[in-house]
């Protein structure tokens, strides 16, 4: 079936030819998993992961094909809805894989705060292992930066894994050069 987000991140990972997982697509709420079925696909193109709460709404395949060929106008629009999400993903990808590592920290920092549910309840910050993998870097290099967050006061504690981000000072950290 075809999987609505209501909230929550996901993210979406494939196999590389060296046995390696790499994170292709982070997906928040509006997005959808598993739209290739939709064009006659037997399975799905990426492994979905969790990596926060989420509330997904899962539509049957055959739901999916039916209100399709009920209601084709509803079906295109609802598509282009999806479509639109995932491209907004996509171009989220190819932020975070560009510039200084602390700006793509700080760019996906930005990207959670958009997915979360709530701003003002902060975020689930997300493993050092998968912030690396996301945006390309060491482990190292990710923990260090966001340490350095902290530091600053740019990330504060808010609960169990949660932080309130600055959003005006990680907006300031993507604009330097």
């Amino acid at each position: 079936g075809v999987f609505s987000i209501r909230s929550g991140m996901i993210k979406l990972q494939s196999l590389t030819t060296g046995g390696t997982q790499r994170i292709v697509r982070l997906l928040g709420r509006g997005g959808a998993i598993g739209l290739e079925l939709l064009d006659a696909e037997e399975c799905y193109r990426h492994t979905a992961v969790a990596l926060t709460r989420v509330d997904v709404c899962h539509i049957p395949l055959k739901t999916m094909l039916h209100l399709d060929a009920s209601y084709p106008q509803l079906c295109r629009e609802v598509r282009a809805r999806l479509q639109d999400a995932l491209d907004r993903a996509d171009q989220w990808i190819l932020t975070l894989g560009n510039g200084p590592a602390r700006k793509r920290i700080a760019w996906l920092l930005l990207l959670m705060v958009e997915y979360g549910s709530d701003p003002e309840q902060g975020v689930e910050l997300l493993t050092r292992e998968d912030m690396a993998s996301i945006i390309g870097t060491s482990i190292e290099t990710a923990s260090r930066i966001v340490a350095e967050l902290k530091r600053r006061g740019i990330l504060r504690k808010n609960g169990i894994h949660r932080y309130r981000c600055d959003i005006a000072a990680l907006e300031a950290i993507t604009r330097e050069s």
